[in-house]
Formats: C-alpha cells, structure tokens, sequence
C-alpha cells in the first residue's frame, strides 16, 4: 500500500480539476497521511488478516495487488471517474471511496478475495447504540475521526448528502424502500468510522467476536494455554452437555445419537491429554514471509492422536457456545463434520467407562472392571463459584438442592 499511494505516482493528480473531489486521489491521500495513515493500514491488514485465518483461500501476492488496486480506483481510469462525476451518480462515487471499495461494497465484483472479504464487512454488523447514533446525528456533528490535513473533505459531504436525504417520514408502515435506504447509509458510516475512529472501539466492531483473540495467539501476543479449557467446555457444550462444569474439564463426545432415544452416552477424555498449539503449515517452507492460520486442539494418549484443526469460524462458533448461542442447522452441520472426524479418530481407541445422561445436567458413570463387573455411580455435583444463597435459608437450600 506504501508503494501504491507514492506521492511520485499520483503527481499528475495535481493539475486536475477533480482533485478535490476525485475519489481515488482521497483514497491515496489518505493511506499517504503520517500519523493517520499507518492506523488506517492497521486496521485493512487485520481485515484481511482475518480472512487469512478462516482458510478459504491463499492469499497470493497477484490476489493483494489486485484487491488493493480495485480499492483504490474501483477499476475505472480518470477519464471513468470524470464521466462518473459528470453524471453525478453520487451512490457509485460513495462507493468508490477506501472505506466501502476494500470490499467492493457498492460494486458487482467476481475476484475471489473481494468477494470472501465481503464475508467479514464490518458494515454489516450490528450494534444497536452505534447504529442510532449514525443514523440520527448528522456527519457534520462527528467530532470523533482522525483529522487529514492533507486531503479533502468531499466524502464528507457526500455521506451528508445521503444522510439529508433519507426518508424520516413514517406513516405507520415501514417500507423496504425506507428500510434499505438508511441500512445503506448507516452501512457506509459504520465502514468509516472503523477506519477514522480515533479510539480502540474499532477492534469491537469485528465481524468476529473473537477475532482479535484469536489474532493475538497466532501472532504470539496470547498464550494458547489459557483458551484450551474454553476449547473443551465449548466442544462439550456443542455435544449437548448444559453444565459442563460438572466434568471437571474433561471432554465429552456422545458415543452415538439415537433416534428418539431417551438416554445419552458419552465418552471421557482427560483434560491433560490435550494441547492447543498454533498452526503454521508454511514454516517449513522456503517462503519469504508466512503466518499460521489456525489452532490445533491435539489430543496423545499412549500412542492415540488425533488433531481438530480450529479456524477462525470455528473458533467462532466455539466462543458463542460457551455464551449460550444455539447454532442453527447449517452451522451445526459444518461444525459436525469437522469434529466428527475428530470423534471417528478418538473413537477408535479402547475404553472402560462412559457417562450417561437424560437431561444433561444429571450425570451417571458406568465402568467396566477387569474380572467383567460393571459399576454404576452419580457423579457428584460441584457449586458453582458464582452461586449466591443471599436470603435462602437452610431448608430451602437443601430443597432446592434436591430438585
């Protein structure tokens, strides 16, 4: 992007009559900003970054330059931009600014990367607070984005056009043209002040809750050991366990599921025989540079392995199980068929117990013992730390403890 935006390539932009209001030399100027300019890159990279970990495609230096290029020109020459501005199609000119083109938002595109990087848009997230406070305060109130004192103000004015141009009337019935017309603007606003916000706030607009985290452990700023128990208590969740805490950290897969079945079988596998590393397949590559691109939860005992490999979507679907997210169909089919290769592998393995279970909160463990007797015992429940009696008295408590 440095060498991109050169000042030494945008000279011509000088003398033109547009370059004030030009697009393409916005966007350059503002990736040639000092102090902004660096912050802005920042937060592409990590865009990209996390299409990178989602290990949907291989990033080739031939894909960035292109993706690059497109973001800064929309693919159009200056005699493009002139006849656009002639025509003055104000919805392709916002378009064509950094904050909406890095991802072809306003555009049809058929590059592979533009299109997967459509998939983590931040202007497609949601957050209530933001949201109306971009929809009902005018651009020309923000106070909140990084100055440019070098390039001008016409995406300013454009997004302020757009915004006095909303429909505020309403008759009672929403309408899709009403609807769409501020999901735009405030899509636009919301790319924005990703990239200009001056605060950290940026990194919670993500389209992925735990993208930053797991940014952090690939890069090596985060350990992995302390994200190994979320890992498996999530895993353990996704199987249908809804108190996992009661396994003291061990793993749970469900043997089999049976029709209408009542009773659900589990197997155990010690927590001390897993390990979360980072991923990195090109390390021993004769590449110039390279990154990992995922997590790998493995599991060694005496001589049994098995790997899951966790992607960014992955890892996703984990963070949300553990706070209570129920995925919907399809995600549950392609989380299963990662894991169940994982689960055949493990499977294969001899035990000597399992866990039964009919709701998920109530435990039972059946071991086997050498001489063939079988032993059939409740796991005893743990209190859990956050539990508060506050006013309850003893009896109730030993009632409710009993229910």
């Amino acid at each position: 992007m440095r060498l991109l935006t050169h000042p030494k390539f945008w000279a011509a932009c000088q003398s033109c009559d547009l370059k004030e209001r030009c697009y393409a030399h916005h966007n350059a100027q503002t990736f040639q900003d000092r102090t902004a300019g660096p912050k802005v890159l920042e937060r592409l990279k990590t865009l990209y970054t996390l299409t990178h970990l989602r290990g949907r495609l291989h990033i080739t230096l031939r894909d960035l330059r292109s993706a690059l290029a497109f973001m800064l020109t929309s693919a159009r020459d200056c005699a493009g931009i002139h006849k656009l501005y002639t025509d003055g199609r104000r919805g392709e000119i916002a378009g064509g600014f950094y904050f909406n083109s890095w991802m072809a938002a306003e555009a049809t595109t058929v590059d592979r990367l533009l299109t997967l990087l459509q998939d983590v848009d931040v202007g497609a997230a949601s957050d209530p607070r933001l949201d109306r406070h971009l929809d009902f305060v005018s651009p020309a109130a923000d106070r909140s984005r990084f100055g440019f004192a070098d390039r001008g103000h016409y995406d300013h004015e454009v997004l302020r056009a757009l915004f006095e141009h909303l429909p505020r009337d309403f008759s009672g019935k929403p309408t899709m043209h009403r609807t769409e017309a501020h999901r735009r603007y405030v899509a636009m606003a919301r790319r924005r002040a990703f990239f200009e916000r001056r605060d950290d706030g940026w990194r919670a607009m993500l389209p992925f809750r735990s993208g930053d985290r797991m940014l952090n452990m690939v890069r090596g700023e985060a350990s992995t050991e302390l994200a190994l128990p979320e890992v498996l208590q999530a895993i353990n969740r996704g199987e249908g366990l809804l108190d996992p805490t009661r396994l003291a950290g061990s793993l749970a897969l469900q043997v089999r599921q049976v029709e209408r079945g009542t009773i659900r079988s589990y197997r155990l596998y010690n927590a001390s025989r897993f390990q979360l590393t980072v991923r990195d397949g090109a390390s021993r590559a004769r590449f110039v540079e390279h990154m990992a691109d995922a997590l790998v939860l493995c599991f060694d005992d005496q001589g049994n392995q098995a790997e899951l490999v966790v992607n960014l979507d992955m890892f996703e679907m984990l963070e949300r199980l553990n706070h209570g997210y129920r995925p919907s169909l399809e995600e549950e089919q392609g989380y299963y068929l990662s894991l169940g290769v994982f689960k055949n592998v493990l499977g294969s393995a001899p035990y000597q117990e399992v866990l039964l279970t009919t709701t998920g909160h109530d435990f039972y463990r059946i071991e086997r013992y050498e001489d063939g007797r079988l032993a059939m015992a409740q796991l005893p429940a743990q209190r859990s730390p956050e539990l508060r009696i506050g006013a309850m008295d003893a009896a109730a408590y030993v009632d409710w403890e009993g229910r």
